[in-house]
């Protein structure tokens, strides 16, 4: 009976090294609307996009409870991603209607830099992303009911950001009006 582990090995490390080499080839890029954030991989032969012609309604429910202040909410920064996805693969940028809301942990998020400073001693990192949110058309909320828990006020929020009266009120109204539920 011959030895099969030569063979074996050579197979698995053929596998392996197969693997990596064709991993590296395709970095994530940003772009074609937001060009410093959401990076997103372009993906061949893909079995499933949407119809280019539709429009693509969905609302993020945020809630996030990043660990580190001084970094970005990585969830927020998943609505230019998803620009920058859909419009790469051909579905124009009007068509295309998002809203978020920020409630929970992620209530922080929406606080003008001097608020976000004396609570946390860091500048908030969120600004730009929920800026460009805004200026794209993307309508940003806070959930007042969480926003009045962690002890803050309109005053304190970034002028981007909307009060509405709880997260469930917004993601109850945005779903019956036909967006897509979007939770992490």
């Amino acid at each position: 009976m011959q030895n099969k582990f030569p063979h074996i090995f050579f197979l698995a490390l053929f596998l392996i090294l197969g693997t990596i080499s064709f991993g590296q080839d395709n970095e994530p890029t940003t772009g074609p609307v937001f060009n410093n954030i959401g990076v997103v991989y372009s993906i061949d032969s893909l079995d499933f996009l949407p119809d280019t012609s539709q429009h693509l309604k969905a609302i993020f429910d945020v809630d996030n409870k990043q660990t580190d202040p001084s970094q970005i909410n990585s969830i927020i920064s998943s609505l230019q991603r998803y620009y920058n996805m859909h419009v790469r693969y051909g579905v124009p940028k009007e068509n295309i209607h998002l809203a978020v809301v920020l409630h929970g942990n992620s209530t922080k998020d929406a606080l003008l830099t001097s608020v976000y400073k004396e609570k946390f001693n860091v500048d908030n990192s969120n600004i730009d992303l929920i800026k460009s949110l805004s200026d794209i058309g993307v309508e940003v909320f806070i959930c007042g009911q969480s926003m009045s828990h962690k002890g803050y006020s309109k005053v304190d929020l970034l002028p981007e950001v909307k009060v509405a009266l709880s997260a469930m009120t917004v993601l109850t109204v945005y779903q019956m009006n036909n967006y897509a539920l979007i939770k992490f």
